[in-house]
């Protein structure tokens, strides 16, 4: 399906650069997993494996062999948005090789927008052009002394109508387990460290994000988890709230709530749900969040461990 604009020909650089602006980081804050997304992305204690990429790089280490996962929603305004990624121990001859008990990951997210028409002021055909948003990371992580560090670096590229920005950002990652009556872990995440996206001559701020999260075990099967973000260029502060209740073996519930939720100019009605499956050593997520007006976003996630 594509959109229409009604715009003059000479206005459509102007409006293909401000586009491109205003989307060249706001693509970063949609979840790229469904677990996440379903427990109203209170994810930063949580993360693990190769999802953690996305979230908090330290949740690497939580990777037991090899992991790929792969993620698509049917985002809004006829949009894509797509995840793969792939996670796995480097292998190492001895305690002493300097890469010994190091986790790497790598993923790439892409969010595809419909082709949009645009028309002259007399509403005649003037062509049309299409857009994305894609990011490469790649990620490292280790446990030193029974605290889960993680680093992540991140290749940025926007295009809009023959036109691209481009720029570099770095995520740092931390989490803990805390020596509690209840297993409980914390987590602390920068995401988004970096100079912004560069549109020809303007450079625009990425969303840069601190992070903390607690996730806590109450019985063995139910997880809680609870997040408080600073979205810093933003000036917004959000707060998420997350349950997961295993109620078989390899079947999850989740639902979650995210306060003062936004994504660009997209907000949502604050709770998602979804649930998970596990078999085999692999696992489906899926989560659905509304977003009123503009409908519900549903989101799968495909993981296989090996």
């Amino acid at each position: 399906m594509r959109k229409q604009i009604i715009i003059l020909p000479v206005l459509l650089g102007i409006v293909s650069v401000s586009s491109a602006l205003d989307s060249g980081g706001s693509f970063l804050k949609i979840d790229s997993a469904a677990r996440a997304a379903s427990m109203g992305a209170a994810y930063t204690a949580l993360a693990s494996g190769v999802e953690a990429i996305a979230y908090n790089p330290a949740g690497l280490t939580r990777t037991e062999g090899a992991e790929v996962a792969f993620s698509h929603t049917n985002w809004i305004m006829d949009s894509r948005h797509d995840y793969i990624g792939v996670a796995f121990p480097l292998k190492a001859s001895g305690s002493g090789h300097p890469m010994h008990n190091w986790v790497a990951g790598l993923g790439i997210v892409r969010l595809t927008n419909s082709s949009i028409e645009v028309r002259n002021v007399d509403r005649s055909n003037s062509g049309s052009f299409t857009s994305y948003d894609q990011a490469v990371s790649i990620g490292l992580g280790r446990v030193v002394a029974g605290n889960r560090l993680g680093l992540g670096f991140k290749y940025l590229e926007s295009y809009i109508a023959g036109e691209r920005a481009r720029g570099l950002a770095i995520d740092l990652g931390f989490s803990r387990a805390l020596r509690t009556r209840l297993p409980m872990t914390v987590g602390l995440a920068v995401q988004n460290l970096g100079r912004g996206m560069k549109f020809m001559e303007q450079r625009d701020h990425l969303p840069l994000s601190f992070a903390a999260g607690l996730s806590v075990s109450v019985i063995p099967g139910v997880n809680l988890a609870f997040d408080a973000k600073r979205l810093v260029y933003d000036k917004q502060t959000t707060i998420s709230f997350g349950t997961e209740y295993a109620i078989l073996s390899g079947l999850a519930l989740r639902s979650g709530y995210l306060a003062n939720a936004s994504n660009g100019n997209t907000k949502n009605n604050g709770f998602s749900a979804g649930l998970g499956i596990n078999l085999w050593d692999a696992s489906m997520d899926y989560a659905v969040t509304p977003y009123g007006e503009l409908g519900n976003t549903q989101k799968v996630t495909l993981k296989k461990r090996f």
